[in-house]
C-alpha cells in the first residue's frame, strides 16, 4: 500500500521487537534483478540474515494481500474442494512492486522471483493487490486526485501466471464511498473454500496511517455491483489484510507500533490483536499468510525513500518452539513490496 509520501519511523528498524500487534507488509519493487539473482534469497546479499526485527510505527503509504495456491496444505479436514478448485501455481506468495511487476516469494527457500510486467490499461502507480483461488490477482492502483487532494484507488484484474494479460472489470475509483483499501481473499470456511475479495479502508491522505475507534471500516466486495459493501467499523484507517483456506482474516496496521489483528468477518469486531513492540508500518508494507505463521514486508531501512523491502518473519503457530518471535529473514530485498497476495489454495502448516 502507498499513500505518496514517505512515513516517518520513530524506531530503529534492527531493533529487538517485542510481539504484541498485528501487522501488514507492503513494499515496492525497484526490480532490475533476474529471477537468476533472485534465487540466491532475495537481492543484495543478506538473504541470510536472522537479526530479530525491530520498527517503528509510521504512517505507510502500501497495502497488499492474497494469492492462490495448488495445494491447500492439509485438506483432511473434509473441504469439498471441487467446488472452487485452485488454478496453477498458486503455492508462493505474491508481491506487487512499485515499479509495475508480479513477482513471487518463496518463504522456504526465501527467494524473490519476477514473474512479469503488468499490463494493466493505466499508468496509475501500483499500491494492493488480492489474489483468488481461479489464479486471477485483483490490483489496486493509486492515483492522487487534485479535486479532492487525496490519493483514490482503482481495481484491475490479471492472471498471475501472464500479468501482462491485465483487464479493467469497470470498477468505478470510490464507488460506495470506498476510497482505497488493503484487501485478501478469504476462504468461506473450514468446511468450504470458496473464497471473496475483502478489503480494510484507507482515507487517502498521503501520510495519515491512523489508529483510534471507528476510524477505519472492513468491507467485501460485490463483484456484481463492482463495490465493497460495509461490514462494521475497525480501529484502523490504512491496513492490509491476509486470508487463509479455512476462513480466517488478518488485518496488519496501527499506530505508532503495528499490530496483528484476526477479524471476525461477519461483524469486524477483533478476535485477537498482537501488538509488536518497535515494529511500526512503513511508506510501503504488505503481508501474507503462508504455512501457519506471517510473512511482513516493509521498507528496508527507516525513511523509506528508494530503498527496497525487507521481510520479517513471525512464527505464528509456533512451531519452531521457540514462541510468536519476530525475525527479519530477509533484509534486501529485489523491489519494493507495495501489495503482497497469497490465495486461500496456500499451505495452512508448515511444509512437511
Amino acid at each position: 500500500m502507498y499513500g505518496g509520501k514517505p512515513a516517518m519511523p520513530t524506531a530503529s528498524a534492527t531493533a529487538t521487537v517485542t510481539v504484541t500487534a498485528t501487522a501488514s507488509a507492503t513494499a515496492t519493487a525497484t526490480s532490475s534483478a533476474s529471477a537468476a539473482t533472485d534465487s540466491s534469497g532475495g537481492g543484495s546479499g543478506t538473504e541470510g540474515a536472522t537479526s530479530d526485527a525491530s520498527v517503528g510505527s509510521s504512517g505507510g503509504f502500501k497495502f497488499d494481500i492474497g494469492g492462490d495456491s495448488e495445494s491447500a496444505g492439509d485438506t483432511t479436514g473434509g473441504p469439498d474442494y471441487s467446488m472452487c478448485p485452485c488454478g496453477d501455481k498458486l503455492d508462493l506468495i505474491y508481491v506487487l512492486s512499485d515499479d509495475r511487476e508480479l513477482w513471487t516469494y518463496d518463504p522456504t527457500f526465501n527467494v524473490f522471483s519476477k514473474v512479469g510486467d503488468l499490463g494493466c490499461p493505466t499508468s496509475d502507480g501500483t499500491f494492493s493487490m488480492g489474489v483468488g483461488r481461479d489464479g486471477k490477482a485483483w490490483i489496486q492502483t493509486t492515483h492522487l486526485d487534485l479535486n479532492q487532494g487525496i490519493y483514490i484507488g482503482d481495481l484491475f484484474e490479471l492472471d498471475v501466471i501472464n500479468p501482462a494479460n491485465c483487464t479493467d472489470p469497470g470498477y468505478n475509483p470510490g464507488a460506495n464511498g470506498w476510497i482505497h483499501f488493503g484487501m485478501a481473499f478469504v476462504s468461506e470456511s473450514e468446511q468450504n473454500p470458496c473464497d471473496r475479495l475483502y478489503g480494510q479502508h484507507w482515507n487517502g491522505v498521503a501520510g495519515q496511517w491512523s489508529e483510534g475507534p471507528g476510524v477505519g471500516k472492513l468491507g467485501v466486495f460485490d463483484d456484481i455491483a463492482l463495490q465493497m459493501n460495509t461490514i462494521g467499523p475497525t480501529n484502523y484507517n490504512g491496513a492490509e489484510l491476509t486470508g487463509t483456506g479455512d476462513g480466517r482474516i488478518y488485518a496488519f496496521g496501527g499506530v505508532p507500533d503495528a499490530k496483528l489483528i484476526q477479524f471476525d468477518k461477519a461483524n469486524a469486531q477483533a478476535i485477537e490483536t498482537i501488538p509488536f513492540g518497535g515494529f511500526p508500518l512503513s511508506n510501503a508494507f504488505a503481508f501474507a499468510f503462508w504455512g501457519g505463521d506471517f510473512y511482513f514486508f516493509t521498507n528496508s531501512v527507516p525513511d523509506g525513500i528508494g530503498t527496497t523491502s525487507k521481510v520479517t518473519h513471525l512464527d505464528y503457530d509456533n512451531s519452531e518452539g521457540k514462541g510468536q518471535v519476530l525475525t527479519t529473514v530477509n533484509q534486501n530485498a529485489p523491489i519494493l513490496v507495495v501489495g503482497a497476495g497469497v490465495s486461500t489454495c496456500a499451505p495452512l502448516k508448515p511444509p512437511g
